[in-house]
């Protein structure tokens, strides 16, 4: 049977199952992490596919998120519908113990979490600095799975550089060079499977990282203030600002670095249209005090 054209996609749309809830609430993601965690298996906040094109595919990722109790699937733009009836038989019921939610934009989808850690073959990016899944899943038990998203691309294109230059993290499954490529829902399983292994619970003390949302205002600030210091070309600052991310990115920077950071970019900019001798005599911050920069 061919598989039915997707519905419309709305922004923030949430189902447990086939059930709609309210965009806003997280109670089922909790509920569900909670439960997970008691059994001992120790899931991470989501899986994020993007643009995934076959219904057996999702339907087989479904499953798998199921079998390792990920709370959550994220889809963007999927070519078809979470509730499609052949990525229900695919599936195999595991729609009724996930949040499964549609999005037409990437940056929607990831922008409340707070690491991102995506998969990548390397072809023709050898200039892509990578993980193995070991490191990954060091840099993943630091940073706190619980608000961690492994992010998918499609099945023929895989992560386009946009997409991998907003992750965190990039890891790539070690397979033969001769055939390095796997089917998206094989590297789902793998993956998943090897991070249970080698996970341990997170230190609930260490500060979380910021939130996509804040790295991203973050990033936006600082190509500002670099650009207006002469470090950055204002014509291409891809390549500075890709590698700054990737760097705020291993490192974890929280929400107070942030802050710390920004504050930073705001006297980079006084300095840069304030006459030498008064920069030269100035002490600590030189432009209006921002209560967000202080340190909590």
């Amino acid at each position: 049977m061919a598989a039915k054209s997707p519905p419309p996609i709305h922004e923030g749309v949430e189902r447990i199952g086939n059930q709609e809830t309210n965009p806003g609430s997280r109670f089922p993601l909790y509920v569900m992490s909670i439960r997970a965690m008691m059994s001992g298996v120790m899931p991470i906040a989501s899986l994020v596919l993007v643009e995934p094109s076959h219904a057996g595919n999702i339907g087989a990722a479904f499953r798998v998120a199921a079998n390792f109790e990920v709370p959550r699937v994220d889809l963007v733009r999927p070519s078809v519908a979470a509730d499609d009836e052949q990525v229900g038989r695919w599936s195999c019921g595991a729609r009724e113990h996930l949040e499964i939610r549609t999005w037409d934009s990437f940056d929607a989808a990831v922008a409340d979490y707070r690491t991102l850690a995506a998969t990548a073959s390397t072809r023709g990016r050898t200039d892509l600095p990578v993980l193995t899944p070991s490191e990954g899943a060091t840099h993943l038990a630091r940073r706190g799975f619980s608000d961690a998203a492994l992010v998918f691309g499609n099945e023929t294109r895989g992560l386009s550089r946009s997409h991998l230059d907003r992750a965190d993290l990039v890891i790539r499954i070690p397979t033969a060079e001769h055939f390095p490529v796997l089917n998206l829902t094989q590297a789902v399983a793998i993956l998943l499977s090897y991070l249970t292994l080698q996970l341990e619970p997170p230190d609930n003390s260490a500060p979380l990282p910021a939130t996509e949302t804040q790295v991203d205002g973050l990033m936006g600030h600082l190509e500002l203030a670099l650009a207006e210091i002469g470090f950055a070309d204002r014509d291409n600052p891809e390549r500075i600002m890709r590698k700054l991310r990737r760097l705020f990115g291993r490192a974890g920077i929280t929400e107070n670095e942030v802050k710390i950071v920004r504050g930073i970019c705001r006297q980079m900019q006084w300095a840069a249209t304030t006459e030498p001798k008064i920069v030269a005599t100035a002490r600590g911050p030189s432009f209006p005090p921002h209560t967000s920069d202080r340190e909590s």
